[in-house]
């Protein structure tokens, strides 16, 4: 059911977005460069991703998946939806790269419901996750896109 939900309010989020500024035109992904297989291994055992605005109603995260799509390339799919029904993040792409502490996505980034009703953000281009003071997850480093809101958007190891 919540992945029906999840799918249902993803096509929502689809129309015209609040703001859509890539951080960058780049080339499309055609390989994942690989600069630390243990970190690589700890983004495809990851332990789920949050939104801030979804967490503080429930401590559950969502899910996210890494997978080799062709040889040598890795994506990233996953979502957070509201345990009240409002409320979803869902990052959809290719992973461009892999270090020690950080990983570049390449992709969608779509907040849709929160903290607003009728906030719809969709972020598509380059992104930098990077774990910052010995935390346990990546978090997004471009925050501010929409609304002048800061989105804390984590991926857990």
């Amino acid at each position: 059911m919540k992945k029906l939900l999840a799918i249902a309010l993803f096509a929502t989020v689809s129309g015209p977005a609040v703001s859509a500024a890539p951080t960058g035109e780049s080339a499309p992904v055609t390989a994942t460069i690989v600069n630390d297989r243990a970190a690589l291994q700890r983004l495809q055992r990851n332990s789920g991703i949050t939104l801030q605005w979804i967490s503080f109603e429930s401590p559950a995260r969502g899910h996210v998946v890494v997978r080799e799509t062709q040889p040598g390339l890795y994506t990233l799919s996953g979502s957070q939806a509201s345990q009240t029904g409002r409320g979803l993040v869902m990052v959809h792409g290719n992973i461009v790269s892999v270090d020690r502490d950080r990983f570049t996505f390449q992709g969608r980034i779509a907040i849709n419901g929160t903290p607003d009703p009728d906030r719809r953000c969709i972020r598509e281009g380059t992104y930098e996750f990077r774990v910052t003071q010995n935390r346990r997850y990546w978090r997004l480093q471009q925050m501010v896109e929409c609304d002048g809101l800061t989105d804390y958007v984590d991926i857990y190891f």
